[in-house]
């Protein structure tokens, strides 16, 4: 009688892709410093403002990805401000002094300045007789839909001029300086904890000596009486 024959066990591959992946507090704070700065070019295209944000972080993440967590980022800003829920998803984000809160809060605040402005624009050509007063969102979730193709080959309309060259340099020095200036923070918090830490071992084995040492004395008193000694 033959055996039965074995079940292949199915294999799924479970292929993780950059969305799934943990994002760094580095990549946040790098990202949303580049997107700060450079506000009115997120305005005018948030994937693109994504994609040039990733080329000068250097971050292995695709627009998509980035465009999704930035807006989810700040509607959770948004539902904080307005309800007061702090979302837990973005628990780091409510710590206290958090780098990440002040980045997202001025891109919050700031989204809600243009849409109050473009607002304020339709209603004067609703009420001049031009327009159908309906105010547009300023975080277009069709941008979603744009590919990384529609602008990876972007030409300028018009030509470069020296201005234009000298302020896009500046600006990136300005990214750069920040982002040092952010990492700086960073590696002194550590430093700081670590001292703390060393502090509070050096603290704890100096007390273990001073135990030792009155054990040892009270010790020294006991044989002194009994005329036997004791071994610690």
């Amino acid at each position: 009688m033959s055996e039965p024959a074995l079940k292949k066990r199915k294999v799924i591959q479970r292929d993780q892709t950059n969305s799934q992946i943990r994002w760094k507090h580095l990549e946040l704070l790098g990202v949303l410093s580049y997107l700060t700065t450079n506000f009115d070019l997120w305005q005018e295209n948030h994937l693109k403002a994504c994609n040039m944000a990733i080329r000068e972080t250097n971050i292995n993440r695709d627009d998509k990805a980035l465009y999704n967590k930035i807006y989810s980022m700040i509607k959770a800003m948004e539902d904080y401000h307005k309800e007061g829920k702090k979302s837990p998803s973005y628990a780091f984000m409510w710590e206290e002094d958090s780098k990440i809160y002040g980045l997202v809060k001025d891109m919050y605040d700031k989204t809600v300045e243009k849409k109050n402005e473009k607002n304020q624009e339709t209603s004067n050509r609703t009420s001049d007789g031009d327009g159908d007063g309906n105010s547009d969102v300023i975080m277009k979730d069709k941008d979603s839909t744009t590919t990384t193709n529609s602008y990876s080959n972007f030409v300028p309309q018009i030509p470069f001029t020296m201005e234009m060259v000298e302020k896009v340099y500046n600006q990136q020095i300005q990214n750069y300086d920040r982002l040092i200036e952010i990492n700086r923070e960073i590696i002194e918090k550590r430093h700081k904890e670590v001292r703390d830490l060393y502090e509070q071992i050096s603290k704890r084995q100096t007390d273990l000596v001073k135990l030792i040492e009155l054990a040892n004395s009270k010790l020294e008193d006991l044989k002194n009486v009994t005329g036997k000694a004791f071994v610690i």
